[in-house]
């Protein structure tokens, strides 16, 4: 430590990092004390006043009913031992019996110091044989509490402050010898690096050089001198650099001279400072007579002079500008010029010329005007020929929509057709049924006429006539109810717009008359009907569709879905607004759709209860109703014995 004190001194003079960690670690340490020592002065604080409200527990168990007893024996002595022995208890304060005067209370017997608030209190019944004879008020102080927590507080603070500092000292010394020294030398190191390749490398003092050992500072010293190497290896690759910048100058030098394209260097008066052997050619004059000639006099016409010179000293270049001149051979060349300026320091060295010779590009041009004005003239001629074609095809999409109109007509007709036949074919089994029973009931009327008027009927020929006559009429009262009903089905069927008034109702309302209206089929078939919709659900549309569209759905379930079914009987039905559209969600867990159906499952007269009071008109009204009248879209979902499941879509009207 003696020996380390000057180095400590003079790094504090610096302001070094020892002292600043020195700074933090104190810090971080003297919060750290303090956090943990409010800790545990919470933590033993809640014990003591755990602990007084355990004797307030106490109390109720041990006194409350004993002072009851006494109170109502009036054996005030025993009274007041007993609240003396309350006093007696751990930082109990003030204590009192309160004695009930009609709807008041009056102390009656207290000890202890009277306060206006009490750190703790609490007030017990005292019951006597069931009756409530007073009470008892008990309260407690903290003081003693909080004495003990401010004695123990200094306590913990002076001993985390020496040991903080202390440790802080340490560290200190620690981080100087482990740490400090080392980057001092780094600095120095760095500062007076030797950048010869014949320069030591940087060592460390007091340190184990090993691979196996190798630290953070390790790390360090070695890219220190990883970077060293790399600095003279970057010196030695410059010089090589230079080396190879004057090749590439050669080089350049033997393009420029080998260009086809002139190149050259002019003065700020545009006379020529230097030109490449592709000048000398179109101008027929070596380089020693063209160095010093003005660039404007062989090149430029005289009317062009001084907008070039005015234009290049505004803008400090040009580019694309044409230039037609005459070669030494006497033909006229098409010339393209760019010009470059050159700077040094900031200011104008010279202006570096590229022309092009474009003379052979311009007759190519001029052939290809040539060929633009031929191609002109075909493609009027062929957009001529075109407009006859497209007004041919004209004719033919009229006609081709004549014809597609005729055969949806055809399709219309067909499908009407095939509606009456339906028809026809379902009403036909009850009207003939009524026909049946007719007929008989006319023919038991002639034989029972024939023995009236021939005085033979006996009283069993009478009995047996009413008999036939009331089987008779409920033949004939079930065969027309059955008609009629395929009769309205048939209706629905073609649903009316105009019929049914559009105007806002509640869905979950609606839905909810549907269930009321179907309890006893559904309470028939024993299953249940789950519903998922918002109370405040509101639409504009048209209600009665909706009614219609649960009933045919629920009664599909009930009777094709649940017949003969021993499994799960539920319907769940699913109302959700999203967006602009109301979704509804229709689905049962009965016996499902085979899937000869399940494809064709909207279609008229399709149904798997043929001949046993099935129409196949349910789920078609259903389709109309949703896809003609609401504008909306349906689908089904059906496997053997999975259910079926049937999502509609419709638009959202608020």
């Amino acid at each position: 430590m003696l020996k380390l004190k000057p180095s400590f001194k003079n790094v504090a003079g610096q302001k070094s990092l020892s002292f600043s960690l020195l700074s933090y670690i104190l810090l971080c340490s003297s919060l750290l004390a303090i956090i943990i020592t409010a800790i545990q002065l919470l933590w033993d604080y809640r014990q003591d006043v755990s602990q007084i409200e355990n004797s307030i527990d106490q109390i109720e168990i041990s006194f409350l009913e004993s002072i009851a007893t006494s109170y109502w024996n009036l054996d005030q002595a025993q009274v007041e031992v007993q609240l003396d022995g309350i006093m007696r208890l751990p930082n109990m304060q003030y204590v009192v019996v309160k004695e009930i005067l009609g709807d008041a209370l009056v102390p009656l017997i207290e000890r202890g110091e009277l306060k206006k608030n009490y750190d703790i209190s609490r007030e017990f019944d005292l019951v006597y044989q069931g009756q409530m004879v007073g009470k008892l008020f008990v309260a407690a102080t903290l003081d003693e509490v909080y004495d003990r927590i401010f004695n123990k507080t200094l306590l913990i603070l002076v001993t985390q402050a020496i040991k903080t500092f202390v440790v802080s000292i340490v560290i200190l010394w620690l981080i100087y010898v482990l740490v400090i020294r080392h980057i001092n030398k780094l600095a120095n190191y760095t500062k007076n690096m030797d950048l010869t390749p014949d320069g030591t490398p940087l060592l460390l003092d007091g340190r184990v050089h090993s691979p196996n050992s190798s630290d953070e500072l390790d790390i360090l010293t070695s890219s220190i001198n990883e970077m060293r190497e790399k600095i003279i290896d970057e010196l030695e690759a410059k010089k090589q650099s230079n080396v190879q910048l004057q090749q590439e100058r050669d080089f350049s030098t033997t393009i420029i001279k080998t260009s086809s394209t002139i190149i050259c260097c002019l003065n700020e008066d545009f006379t020529i400072s230097s030109i490449n052997p592709s000048g000398e050619k179109i101008t027929g004059l070596d380089s020693n007579k063209l160095l010093g000639r003005n660039w404007l006099n062989l090149f430029a016409r005289d009317d062009n002079k001084q907008g070039i010179v005015d234009k290049i000293r505004s803008s400090g270049k040009i580019k694309d500008l044409e230039i037609v001149m005459m070669s030494h051979a006497g033909h006229l060349c098409t010339l393209i010029w760019n010009f470059i300026p050159f700077l040094q320091n900031d200011e104008l060295e010279y202006y570096i010329g590229f022309g092009y010779d474009v003379t052979d590009l311009k007759e190519v041009q001029a052939e290809f005007k040539l060929l633009n004005e031929q191609l002109e003239q075909k493609v009027a001629e062929r957009t001529a020929s075109l407009e006859q074609s497209n007004e041919q095809l004209t004719n033919a999409v009229t006609e081709l929509k004549q014809t597609q109109d005729i055969l949806v007509e055809s399709e219309k007709m067909a499908s009407l057709g095939e509606l009456v036949a339906g028809v026809a074919h379902e009403v036909n089994t009850p009207l003939g049924v009524c026909v049946t029973a007719s007929s008989f009931l006319k023919e038991q009327t002639e034989i029972f006429e024939g023995k009236y008027k021939e005085e033979t009927l006996t009283e069993n020929d009478l009995v047996d006539f009413l008999a036939c006559i009331n089987d008779s009429s409920d033949i004939l009262s079930n065969s027309l109810n059955r008609a009629s009903e395929l009769i309205k089905s048939f209706k629905q069927v073609a649903v009316d717009q105009s019929s049914e008034a559009s105007y806002n109702f509640n869905m979950a309302e609606n839905l909810g008359q549907v269930i009321a209206s179907l309890h006893h089929k559904i309470k028939k078939a024993s299953c249940e009907v789950i519903i998922d919709c918002e109370k405040s659900l509101n639409i504009t549309s048209y209600p009665g569709s909706f009614v219609q569209i649960y009933s045919n759905l629920i009664i599909n379930s009930v009777i094709h879905g649940f017949d003969d079914w021993d499994g799960e009987k539920k319907i769940f039905i699913s109302i959700k607004k999203q967006d602009d559209y109301l979704y509804i969600d229709y689905r049962d867990t009965g016996k499902g759709l085979d899937p000869d159906i399940a494809h064709r499952i909207f279609d008229p007269f399709v149904t798997s209860k043929r001949g046993l009071g099935g129409s196949g008109l349910g789920t078609h009204v259903v389709y109309n109703l949703v896809v003609q009248l609401l504008k909306g879209k349906i689908d089904c979902n059906a496997e053997v014995n999975q259910g079926v499941q049937f999502n509609i879509v419709i638009p959202y009207t608020a």
